[in-house]
């Protein structure tokens, strides 16, 4: 059996909401990371209702198999499958062994079918458990007892995801932390953000807070450009600010031609003593006009590129004469994926310049931005 890459966990989250891979989708991206020597592949999709909403179900017969060959396929390339379930919004601990044993079959039904590490997730889930539950424990302590005791029954490594997963979540919940990382197993593998949930960096800096809490190994996630909490705008800028000195697993679009685009960016990068050459070089493999450097800054992560200069009104006409160009005569793939985010550029840099009329303006904008932008007008007259 082909012996898998367990020195560094490294490579891509399919963990996004709003959008689901097809499983021809999701070998592309097991070749893109076997060619960019990354290591892993964490399967977690927030639409996938057997992963998270009916997560007490079994999965049916036929994904199964799918995911069986998705696994098998993984192995002839080296690549770990980490498979995620996330049982937080209705787990009843207060009826613990029944929910337990639901939660236990489903995930050794995932490591039948190939998972070769199982991580047990708790974000983004209401912070209500203490009220649901008539339990003298803390929801802390509950997440690490549950976690302490799927280990023990499992063949395979285990990690968590903490429903506080970076420190600006820390002061709604200030004694979560303490109580997960106060009881549990220091074999179990942490997965968290840093500082922000959309961290600057990845650096060990980033850590300092949940590493006075913890001695467990943690893999940093890294939502850079990530964008399905504001899906008007795409995150694509080189990979600034970022190294392989922490492991790190990098949650992405879920548009698939994009995210082969960042792997091939990311990889370039962690093997380059350049960010800009990185960046030049992908650009210039993936056939991507000049006329993108004309706009790029609107599509770089501002608090990773804080010095970004926004002049609208300067560059407006060189701005909508390369956007004219990429919309209209650009034709690739990658194109087509980002039509829709160029064509909503164009819209906001003619707004904000006064080239739409009031009738462009309530076709193409939502009826509460129009509203908005009407009021605006009028204090302005």
């Amino acid at each position: 059996m082909t012996k898998l890459n367990t020195h560094k966990i490294n490579g891509y989250i399919e963990g996004y909401y709003g959008r689901l891979f097809t499983w021809k989708d999701r070998h592309k991206i097991i070749l893109k990371l076997h060619q960019n020597n990354l290591s892993s592949y964490f399967y977690c999709p927030k639409e996938d209702g057997h992963h998270r909403i009916i997560w007490k179900k079994k999965y049916p017969l036929e994904w199964r198999k799918k995911f069986q060959k998705f696994c098998l396929y993984g192995k002839t390339l080296k690549i770990n499958i980490l498979a995620g379930i996330s049982p937080g919004l209705n787990y009843n601990f207060n009826n613990y062994k029944e929910d337990y044993k639901l939660l236990l079959n489903k995930i050794n039904h995932l490591i039948e079918d190939g998972a070769s590490k199982i991580v047990l997730m708790f974000d983004d889930i209401p912070n209500d458990l203490e009220l649901k539950n008539n339990y003298v424990k803390s929801e802390g302590t509950l997440h690490a007892i549950l976690a302490n005791d799927i280990l023990k029954n499992i063949s395979v490594p285990l990690y968590i995801v903490p429903r506080v997963y970076a420190d600006e979540l820390i002061k709604d919940t200030p004694n979560y932390l303490i109580d997960l990382l106060k009881n549990i197993n220091k074999n179990i593998t942490l997965f968290y953000c840093g500082k922000k949930i959309v961290s600057d960096t990845n650096y060990p800096i980033e850590l300092t807070s949940i590493r006075k809490l913890s001695k467990n190994k943690i893999i940093f996630w890294d939502n850079i450009y990530a964008n399905d909490y504001c899906p008007r705008k795409l995150f694509i800028s080189p990979w600034h600010k970022r190294s392989n000195q922490i492991e790190t697993m990098f949650n992405l679009t879920g548009l698939i031609e994009t995210d082969l685009f960042l792997i091939d960016l990311i990889g370039e990068t962690l093997k380059s003593n350049s960010t800009l050459e990185s960046w030049n070089k992908i650009l210039k493999t993936y056939n991507i006009p000049k006329e993108f450097n004309d706009i790029d800054k609107y599509f770089k992560t501002l608090n990773v590129n804080p010095t970004i200069n926004f002049n609208i009104k300067n560059n407006s006409n060189q701005n909508l004469l390369s956007l004219d160009f990429l919309l209209w005569k650009w034709k690739t793939p990658l194109s087509r994926e980002w039509y829709s985010f160029m064509l909503i550029l164009k819209q906001d840099i003619e707004l904000f310049n006064d080239k739409l009329t009031n009738n462009r303006i309530l076709k193409v904008y939502s009826m509460p931005f129009y509203n908005f932008v009407r009021k605006s007008l009028r204090r302005n007259k």
